[in-house]
């Protein structure tokens, strides 16, 4: 337990706030303040000193970077990229070498014995897997201006949507089923689109990059 709670750093802000490939990242949901890490049950905290496939994800209040909810951004075919990453192109969201076990962000249509344990809904999980079921993508917030938008660099700080190529849902945070952790109370998370009358996407949806920014 102790690997995966070990302090880690995020990528410095670029200059002009551009998210890069390569960048090592916490993704934060907006309404709940949690940001995206894996679950682990107790019995393998207490046993594991890393992340094993599959694993499944959570919502945490817990913030500090670590092993268990800092992301690598990755080329989803395999290139070293050392340019920004851009709305609407395709990547893979890996966990760190070593405690983090590099696995990557993973989801599939909902079936009957593979959904999220509560909700019911497409579940996302860690797994050792490089195939379409990994890949996604961000849209910009805006429906209105989504399609003009592809094609520019993702702004750390802006409000994305963090959508899955696969099945075209977005991961959305669960605020109201919660679960007991080895790391306390923690919200579940899942694969599924939420819009409002105006087809826009609810709070659900709405997360935004972390950094580490200049002092």
């Amino acid at each position: 337990m102790n690997n995966l709670l070990r302090q880690e750093k995020l990528s410095a802000q670029t200059e002009n706030k551009h998210l890069m490939f390569g960048s090592r990242i916490n993704l934060c949901h907006i309404a709940s303040g949690t940001v995206l890490s894996s679950k682990v049950s107790e019995l393998k905290s207490r046993t594991s000193s890393q992340l094993k496939s599959p694993c499944d994800m959570s919502a945490s209040l817990m913030t500090n970077p670590c092993p268990r909810n800092v992301f690598q951004i990755c080329s989803a075919d395999g290139e070293i990229l050392k340019k920004p990453l851009c709305y609407g192109q395709k990547f893979v969201l890996k966990t760190l070498p070593g405690p983090g076990g590099e696995l990557s962000l993973w989801s599939d249509r909902a079936t009957f014995t593979k959904c999220a344990a509560k909700s019911r809904l497409p579940v996302v999980q860690l797994h050792d897997d490089s195939s379409y079921n990994v890949v996604w993508q961000f849209h910009c917030r805006n429906p209105l201006i989504r399609m003009e938008m592809e094609g520019n660099p993702v702004v750390v700080g802006d409000t994305i949507i963090l959508n899955h190529c696969k099945t075209n849902q977005n991961l959305a945070c669960m605020s109201q089923y919660q679960r007991r952790t080895p790391y306390g109370q923690e919200m579940e998370v899942c694969c599924k689109t939420f819009l409002d009358s105006h087809k826009a996407e609810t709070e659900e949806n709405l997360w935004t990059i972390v950094v580490n920014k200049p002092e």
